[in-house]
């Protein structure tokens, strides 16, 4: 399905497009598909050719790697407004498994012609270039998070992290995707998980009812964040 006009405020402002101007993003937009994905049907598989990048437009895809022993470790969760695998179109190959979590609809856009227009225009290059290093340093924080804080901080902060906006008193979220799956993209194991989650519940921080969490002290919460 080709992406309508009425799509086009919603991608303009992503890092990778919000410097490219009308003619440009036209462009784009002319090699664009909209695409649905439902739960558990996989986009793409680690070592496939990279055709696409993608931007969700509802949904959620996990992008994980397989152990040794067989098990996953989720590299990131990419929800509504995140784009992914758009470096990957100067490596060649997905490095991750791409799988939805619940019924997914994406943007998928055209890597050979996106790289088509970087040749076609030096400008456009440095504009890109200036737009990814951004992004890297947002992932190089990012990592330090995953590294240098303790399993209660990462938590603590994911926490706070799916907060809907402006909600002030007695904000609550619900987790989209197993705790396992939420452990392993916070780089700690599932029963370390369960014990940061029971403290944090017997601190008086957070209620758990099944799936959804009740932030009761989001100001403590976010010390714990630091």
């Amino acid at each position: 399905m080709a992406i309508s006009a009425q799509h086009l405020e919603e991608i303009r402002h992503l890092y990778l497009f919000e410097h490219l101007d009308d003619t440009e993003l036209g462009r784009v937009l002319e090699h664009a598909t909209l695409l649905n994905l439902p739960s558990g049907n996989t986009l793409f598989s680690q070592d496939d050719a990279c055709r696409h990048f993608y931007v969700v437009h509802s949904g959620m895809v996990k992008l994980f790697r397989m152990s040794s022993d067989g098990s996953e470790k989720v590299m990131e969760l990419m929800g509504a407004g995140e784009m992914f695998a758009e470096a990957v179109m100067f490596v060649g190959k997905y490095p991750v498994h791409a799988v939805a979590v619940e019924d997914t609809c994406l943007f998928a856009f055209d890597c050979k012609d996106f790289r088509a227009q970087l040749h076609d225009n030096i400008e456009l290059c440095f504009r890109l270039m200036s737009a990814m290093s951004r992004r890297m340093h947002g992932l190089i924080n990012e990592i330090d998070q995953l590294t240098l804080h303790s399993g209660t901080e990462r938590l603590a902060r994911y926490l706070l992290e799916q907060l809907p906006a402006n909600v002030k008193q007695a904000p609550s979220i619900r987790l989209l995707v197993p705790k396992q799956t939420i452990a392993s993209r916070l780089g700690i194991k599932p029963e370390t998980f369960s014990r940061v989650l029971a403290k944090l519940r017997h601190d008086g921080l957070i209620e758990v009812h099944d799936d959804t969490i009740v932030l009761k002290d989001a100001i403590k919460l976010g010390r714990l964040a630091g």
